[in-house]
């Protein structure tokens, strides 16, 4: 049987249904559907759920290793990073600045998405503790995106 994530959650923390579904103000028929792999919860609950307990976005959603857009490379850490599909739910592989409703937010290049995301280099280097300077990270990037899915094609 395959393992549940929301059920797993609910018996880690000694819940029954009820008392989830209150903690999260859905029904217990709702945390019911999601255990049973009916339905997914929706954005706003998600959110709440890696909120209250502590779990990270890409868990919840099954992905087995940290998710980062197939378009710009961000990381995808929490529930509201993710874009959203055709249907309004959470669009795994891409981010809220890439993927809107289930289409790109904009028509662009893969050398046009190098130059946005230099416009980040400073916080990128920050928070992964390197030194990379524009014409350095200019490489890599272009590197890095050419394996990305949406520009793997291109």
């Amino acid at each position: 049987m395959e393992r549940n994530i929301f059920k797993d959650i609910r018996e880690k923390n000694g819940m029954s249904q009820e008392e989830m579904a209150a903690r999260l103000f859905v029904t217990r028929q709702a945390v019911s559907r999601w255990e049973n792999g009916d339905t997914m919860p929706n954005i706003d609950t998600l959110k709440r759920i890696s909120t209250e307990f502590g779990v990270p976005a890409n868990e919840l959603l099954g992905l087995e290793n940290a998710a980062f857009c197939q378009s710009c490379g961000m990381d995808l850490k929490a529930p509201e990073d993710f874009g959203s599909s055709k249907d309004g739910g959470i669009h795994a592989e891409y981010c809220k600045y890439c993927m809107q409703k289930g289409s790109f937010t904009s028509e662009r290049t893969i050398d046009e998405m190098v130059e946005t995301n230099l416009k980040f280099l400073d916080e990128y280097n920050a928070e992964k503790g390197l030194d990379f300077t524009p014409e350095q990270a200019r490489v890599e990037l272009r590197k890095y995106l050419a394996t990305l899915k949406r520009w793997k094609n291109g």
